[in-house]
């Protein structure tokens, strides 16, 4: 959306936004730290509109369905919710989720939300101070765990066949935070990237020489033995992905098309009658090249038409569902 309406414009003000979401449809979501306003166009169905939804509220919860999410904020005067396409879903979630800590006060005004993680009923928060955690069918509520960044004595990564899990010690505790391996990696490089700033250090090794001796002496014994912490890569890890690599060639001896072994007297005997059988079916294959090129064509065109009949049906079904 190049340009906000004036219905948003006038409700926004002066205040920061934090997300502008289209929804399409000429619909949009905007998030500011302490509402979201949700626009809708003039539609078939109904004439322009625009509801606020307040950040101070005690549960934030996602009802996920196979097409659209409801989000749900539930505050002092109950629940009040909306509905978004699932397409854009999880950038409205982050937009809100970013508001509501901040208007709870969970999250300071000049604190940044680096990264936001949701696995099932799973929410990970990294700000520049905090990583936050929360357990439960809603994204949140008052049930949440803060561990700060000058309370760690520790902070370590184990590794397991399915998951990993992130393991921080603070206050005289550890705690696990089990992730799935396919996000792990992001997840890791977001809490390190957050941690290793806070204390001014590049690695596991470097964080606990600082949170040991209260410096920032990244040169302490044993930083060494966490090289790999700092973004190096075993080449054991790797060797077995599957893949051949960019630079592998054939042996000398062996050609390709699995011809081997042909000398060139042989080569030259297949110039004979089949030279005629190629010109053939060279022929024959750019025909079938255009045949198939129209043929895509067709199917595109009707394609578009198809998809362009469907969206008015779903405006108008949508439409009819939120009562425009």
């Amino acid at each position: 959306m190049d340009e906000l309406p004036a219905l948003v414009t006038e409700a926004v003000g002066d205040a920061t936004v934090i997300e502008i979401v289209d929804v399409g449809g000429g619909d949009a979501v905007v998030v500011t730290p302490e509402a979201t306003h949700v626009y809708r166009s003039e539609g078939l169905l109904s004439d322009e509109s625009l509801d606020s939804y307040d950040h101070d509220v005690e549960r934030f919860a996602v009802d996920t369905g196979r097409r659209k999410s409801t989000i749900r904020l539930d505050g002092i005067d109950g629940e009040r919710s909306f509905t978004v396409p699932g397409s854009v879903a999880d950038s409205v979630i982050e937009a809100v989720l970013e508001g509501v800590l901040g208007a709870t006060g969970v999250v300071a005004e000049d604190e940044a939300v680096d990264a936001t993680f949701r696995f099932s009923e799973l929410t990970l928060v990294v700000t520049d101070r905090q990583l936050l955690k929360h357990v439960g069918s809603a994204v949140w509520d008052e049930e949440f765990e803060a561990f700060r960044y000058e309370n760690l004595a520790d902070l370590d990564f184990e590794e397991g066949s399915v998951a990993t899990q992130v393991v921080v010690e603070a206050d005289g505790r550890k705690q696990r935070v089990k992730v799935p391996n396919e996000h792990a990696g992001r997840v890791r490089e977001d809490v390190q990237s957050a941690v290793f700033e806070f204390h001014g250090v590049s690695s596991l090794g470097g964080l606990r020489a600082a949170i040991e001796d209260g410096s920032n002496d990244e040169t302490a014994p044993g930083e060494a033995a966490d090289a790999d912490d700092n973004g190096t890569t075993d080449d054991s890890e790797v060797a077995d992905d599957g893949f051949v690599s960019s630079d592998w060639s054939p042996p000398a001896d062996q050609d390709v098309t699995g011809r081997q072994g042909m000398n060139s007297a042989e080569s030259t005997d297949d110039e004979g009658p089949t030279g005629d059988v190629r010109e053939t079916a060279e022929v024959d294959i750019e025909e079938l090249a255009e045949e198939v090129e129209a043929l895509r064509e067709t199917v595109e065109y009707q394609t578009e038409l198809l998809e362009a009949q469907g969206e008015t049906i779903e405006q108008l079904v949508d439409e009819l569902r939120r009562g425009r």
